[in-house]
């Protein structure tokens, strides 16, 4: 693997417009099922080394306090995983979203919703990226848990790489104080598919 591999602006650019759709529709979805309107901020990309991805998060992620992480593994030529991050605040409010009244919220039913919202996530967002650059992907089932310090955030799937382009994005519904961070993690010869259809995409332009 090239350790010198990079993304030119133009391909930046136009990874960022396909994920700015891919967001639309995603956003679509948590907005019917919450019944309130779901923001996905601009998406930021950029390629880290993997071992350094740790001490990324620690800069991205406030983890004062109890934050539930969920993971999806992304399988096919693009391949990687998706982690949602979600404070346990936020996660309540989701709660009361779904109609769960303040008696029947416990620790399973947040991390079910949580879960919930992470495959809508999923789903939306890698499957439309998957069809503009024509591959297909599924997806492993999602995985949660709750921790209280990156140093909790043990991801043995990025050990296994040398090189991560990070897609992150902000969930917020500003009327609810609900705020998520997703990451969309993709790794070594996933970079090199993707940066030869961004290439066949920006040739035809």
């Amino acid at each position: 693997m090239d350790q010198n591999i990079t993304l030119t602006e133009d391909e930046k650019d136009c990874l960022q417009e396909l994920m700015n759709v891919a967001y639309g529709s995603a956003t679509a979805a948590i907005t019917e099922i919450l019944d309130a309107f779901a923001k996905l901020s601009i998406p930021k990309i950029q390629i880290i080394n993997a071992q350094n991805l740790k001490s990324y998060l620690s800069k991205e992620l406030n983890l004062n306090e109890e934050h539930l992480v969920a993971l999806q593994q992304i399988n096919g030529v693009l391949s990687g995983e998706n982690m949602f991050v979600i404070d346990k605040k936020s996660a309540k409010n989701m709660a009361y979203k779904f109609g769960l009244s303040e008696e029947e919220i416990n620790e399973e039913e947040i991390c079910d919703i949580t879960l919930e919202i992470t495959n809508i996530l999923s789903s939306s967002t890698i499957s439309k990226l998957a069809e503009d650059i024509e591959t297909c992907v599924s997806f492993s089932a999602p995985t949660i848990r709750i921790i209280n310090s990156i140093d909790e955030l043990n991801n043995i799937f990025i050990s296994q790489y040398e090189k991560v382009i990070i897609i992150s994005t902000k969930l917020e519904f500003i009327d609810l104080n609900i705020d998520g961070e997703l990451f969309i993690l993709t790794t070594d010869n996933s970079i090199l598919y993707i940066k030869e259809k961004l290439n066949k995409i920006l040739d035809e332009l």
